[in-house]
């Protein structure tokens, strides 16, 4: 029987696919595996070595070539094809820890919960520095219902980190958006209305690779493909405002969604170096956020730095300025125009 699925969406990684799918071939556990590479319409290499690890591994390994659709689109096709009872994405330039893949296994043999989530590490390309991410204030190896994780933001089940059931993605129809960077926050939080149980275990199991300026996190990639971002925050607040859930599943959504608003906020106001354009789309997102969600929209108000641009019209920041000063400048300047019982503080 097959465990766990690893989806690995691959586009033009014939520098790195190879690296990943050797830390996946983990002789020990490699029987419980069902390694789904999708070769997402590469021009270069990609398709070449994968089909070469399928050859090695036939009952393990497949690849499927199709055009491409963005890694939303790899997502879904990994969603539709896979056979493991639990599910995660493997990027084609990361990889998985040995041992904590082995542990991983162990835990996935036993457990019955929907979600199980694990620790990752962040690696830095350029130094090999590796930086932990890990889950606090959590008991490891113990059968969470779901109304017992905090709902405050303080935990989140991200892609790097999240094992679930692929009954639980495909029973309800979990899709993608594609030709969209930033889904993976969609993948992280459409099934949640579904999971009822959620383990956790303490090995390190991603490695998680950063510090390429190619990637989509990168600050200048970030504004550049704002729109994309922008719409990822949009489908998920309307599915959150939608969605008839129990009160800790959707307060937990919103507190992800929160954090997906002001990061919006910030590729605007703070990061977009044409000020025109990013007062304009602050002001676009805002009067939107505003009309599609109140609740949302007045939650934001808990940031000073938000009240702030919001009292201020979006007055925009000079992109080298420190935050924290700049946001007092910004105040103290129209401080006459604001009531006493409205009085900021930070």
């Amino acid at each position: 029987m097959k465990l766990l699925s690893i989806t690995v969406p691959s586009y033009n990684c014939e520098k790195t696919l190879k690296s990943t799918l050797e830390s996946l071939c983990c002789q020990e556990v490699i029987k419980y595996l069902d390694i789904i590479v999708v070769d997402d319409g590469s021009t270069d290499k990609t398709a070449s070595i994968a089909y070469d690890f399928e050859i090695s591994h036939p009952e393990s390994i497949r690849v499927i070539s199709k055009e491409n659709g963005g890694h939303g689109s790899a997502v879904n096709t990994g969603i539709i094809n896979a056979k493991g009872v639990y599910f995660r994405v493997v990027d084609g330039d990361d990889s998985l820890e040995k041992q904590g893949l082995l542990a991983l296994i162990e835990k996935l043999k036993t457990t019955t919960a929907d979600l199980v989530a694990s620790n990752y590490k962040m690696v830095f390309v350029d130094t090999g520095i590796e930086k932990e991410k890990q889950f606090d204030n959590i008991k490891f190896n113990h059968l969470y219902d779901f109304s017992e994780i905090p709902s405050d933001g303080s935990v989140y089940f991200g892609i790097h980190s999240m094992n679930i059931k692929t009954s639980v993605l495909k029973n309800n129809y979990i899709k993608l958006q594609e030709h969209t960077f930033y889904v993976d926050t969609e993948f992280c939080l459409l099934p949640i209305p579904f999971v009822n149980t959620v383990e956790f275990i303490e090995d390190f199991v991603y490695l998680y690779s950063v510090g390429s300026s190619g990637q989509s996190i990168d600050t200048q990639n970030f504004v550049k493909r704002y729109e994309d971002h922008y719409r990822v925050v949009k489908r998920i607040s309307e599915y959150v405002h939608a969605c008839n859930t129990d009160k800790s599943h959707n307060d937990y959504m919103y507190a992800v969604l929160l954090k997906l608003c002001f990061t919006n906020y910030m590729l605007s106001v703070f990061y977009d170096n044409n000020v025109k354009r990013g007062k304009q789309r602050a002001r676009e997102f805002d009067n939107w956020l505003k009309n599609s969600d109140e609740r949302l929209y007045s939650s934001l108000n808990s940031s000073f730095y938000i009240r702030v641009m919001r009292l201020t019209r979006f007055v925009f920041l000079p992109r080298g300025a420190k935050l924290k000063s700049a946001i007092k400048k910004i105040y103290n300047l129209f401080k006459p125009h604001v009531k006493k019982k409205q009085r900021l503080t930070y």
